[in-house]
């Protein structure tokens, strides 16, 4: 009996020693606490270890573009990192050349904080806000097309360009088919698929990015959203989309976080003709610039 004791003793006193060496080396080789990012060697921000640094950034209100949601797919959250920043992933290599890396770009979704940072990012970051907006309505224009407009918060604005884009947020959540409001000259072709069975089940917070179909006269911020259904004969196990599916539920009154505004798409001051080739939900950016062309600007250019 003694020996069962004593062996019971020198296992336990074994385990405790153990777990102690684990906490040791654990305060000694994984980095805790808050470390400082400077950011374009103007600003500094004090954030915990083990982020990445699109999070990080976002936590300080500095929202570097992300269509994918930090997936590392989209490649537009694009930072220079001076210092800091590790080797360079293999899931960056995809979209960033071996001389970007060479010049220190990196995606800030897929970098994790561990130390001290220098890092540099597009100027207009610092112009990008954050708003809860408020549905003002979301009514179906075509059969799977949704146009949601948004109202700012009162005595905001968003400075803008045609052509921009803003990111929009939906935490977790379940959007049910069946409760969408859908038009009734639009309901038969989602009887004849029968669309209302599907449900999304949401279980983390997921960014998407919208163009804005509004043009900077216009106060509301305006998204045409074509809802992602399962393609026909797909398994019931397949699921619609997060965002579109989110955005179709949304009714008048509800709240809907954005950012912005970002974008690259931009109409370059000169004579030339301008095209426009556009269809769907994709021609929210063409009703933006066309408004502004033709409503702000009173532009003579030609176009098609």
């Amino acid at each position: 009996m003694l020996e069962i004791a004593l062996g019971v003793i020198v296992f336990t006193v074994i385990v405790i020693a153990l777990v102690f060496v684990i906490i040791g080396a654990k305060s000694k080789l994984v980095a805790s606490g808050d470390v400082e990012i400077l950011i374009n060697n103007e600003k500094k921000i004090h954030v915990p270890v083990g982020a990445k640094l699109l999070t990080a950034l976002a936590d300080a209100d500095l929202f570097v573009p992300s269509a994918c949601g930090g997936g590392g797919t989209c490649a537009q959250c694009r930072v220079k990192i001076h210092s800091g920043g590790g080797e360079i992933l293999p899931t960056e290599l995809t979209h960033i050349t071996k001389r970007e890396a060479a010049e220190g770009e990196r995606l800030s979704c897929q970098v994790s904080v561990k130390q001290d940072m220098n890092i540099e990012v597009e100027d207009s970051v610092f112009g990008v806000k954050k708003w809860e907006c408020t549905v003002k309505s979301n009514s179906n224009v075509a059969t799977f097309i949704k146009e949601l407009v948004l109202d700012l918060p009162e005595g905001e604005v968003i400075d803008y360009r045609a052509g921009g884009y803003i990111q929009i947020e939906c935490p977790p959540h379940v959007s049910k088919y069946a409760e969408m409001d859908i038009e009734e000259e639009y309901r038969g072709d989602w009887d004849k698929f029968n669309l209302w069975r599907y449900v999304s089940d949401v279980k983390e917070e997921t960014l998407r990015a919208y163009s804005m179909a509004s043009y900077p006269v216009e106060k509301e911020i305006m998204l045409n959203v074509r809802v992602a259904t399962p393609p026909p004969g797909a398994p019931d196990s397949v699921p619609p989309g997060i965002m579109s599916s989110y955005i179709f539920n949304l009714k008048p009154g509800d709240k809907a976080i954005i950012s912005g505004p970002y974008g690259e798409f931009y109409a370059r001051d000169t004579d030339a003709e301008m095209v426009f080739v556009g269809g769907g939900a994709g021609m929210a950016p063409m009703r933006s610039h066309l408004f502004d062309q033709l409503r702000r600007l009173k532009s003579t250019r030609k176009m098609t």
